[in-house]
């Protein structure tokens, strides 16, 4: 094999190692690790995208946030159109330095919480929610928290911040199956100016309600609500997700994105 043709295999070997590697910290919430190895990928894959994106995820996770507008800049320089970084932009110009402090503790969520299970998962969209500089805190894969008052059930982060309420028939529906002894976690899935979804898992069924759905859907049919990896995906905030094409314009496989089905009740 001539060198000439050696160079650019070896190339797009280790821009693949990299963008595995980079994929792989995500997961993992390494994101100091993940800062780097988005920054050795754009040394062999300049104006990528996909990279950019993911880089502007894991500097504004570890609050590098005028480097993670920064990188979210150039995607939108190649991309006018790409929501993912307007998105993070207009979510990053509420914050500055001094509020990754504030953020404080953030949980992220165990990927195995949310495998696919029929009627044991589904997802909602907040209500009354928290002002949106609390929000500005906030990244999809974050673990949240049930907190139950009186009838009404509210979601807060790890700090303990009111992040909005679940919707009351949803919240009823809940909190009775709380009340018998089932047990439930949840994280936040996507992220927007006006809308906070989150998804809600039965971790555990009490024997006495052996039988029962936490999320039938209208019809009596479950809901098949899950996710895949992209829930905690640099780019899971957002929605939308690119896909990344190879150095000869071929697209790879695009990254997972979630499932949504809406939940609903059976009609009474």
């Amino acid at each position: 094999m001539t060198q000439t043709a050696y160079q650019p295999e070896e190339r797009e070997r280790q821009r693949r190692l990299l963008y595995d590697q980079a994929i792989k910290l995500a997961l993992e919430s390494k994101w100091e690790e993940a800062v780097d190895a988005n920054q050795r990928l754009l040394v062999l894959a300049p104006r990528d995208l996909s990279t950019l994106n993911r880089l502007g995820k894991a500097l504004s996770e570890v609050g590098r946030y005028s480097e993670a507008r920064q990188a979210y800049s150039e995607a939108l320089e190649i991309d006018p159109t790409n929501n993912i970084a307007r998105k993070n932009i207009d979510r990053l110009s509420q914050l500055d330095e001094s509020d990754a402090t504030n953020r404080g503790k953030h949980e992220r969520i165990d990927p195995r919480l949310f495998i696919e299970e029929t009627g044991k998962t589904g997802f909602t969209n907040l209500i009354d929610l928290a002002p949106r500089a609390i929000r500005a805190r906030l990244t999809a894969g974050d673990q949240v928290y049930l907190e139950r008052e009186g009838v009404a059930l509210y979601v807060r982060n790890a700090n303990g911040d009111r992040i909005g309420r679940i919707e009351p028939r949803l919240a009823s529906r809940l909190i009775k199956f709380m009340d018998s002894g089932n047990q439930y976690a949840a994280g936040i899935t996507e992220l927007g100016d006006k809308e906070v979804r989150v998804i809600i898992r039965e971790t555990f069924q009490h024997p006495d309600m052996f039988g029962k759905v936490s999320f039938p859907a209208k019809g009596g049919e479950t809901v098949r609500g899950y996710t895949r990896d992209s829930l905690i995906h640099y780019g899971a905030d957002e929605g939308d997700e690119d896909e990344d094409e190879d150095e000869d314009g071929e697209e790879e496989a695009a990254e997972p994105e979630f499932e949504e089905p809406e939940f609903r009740e059976p009609e009474e």
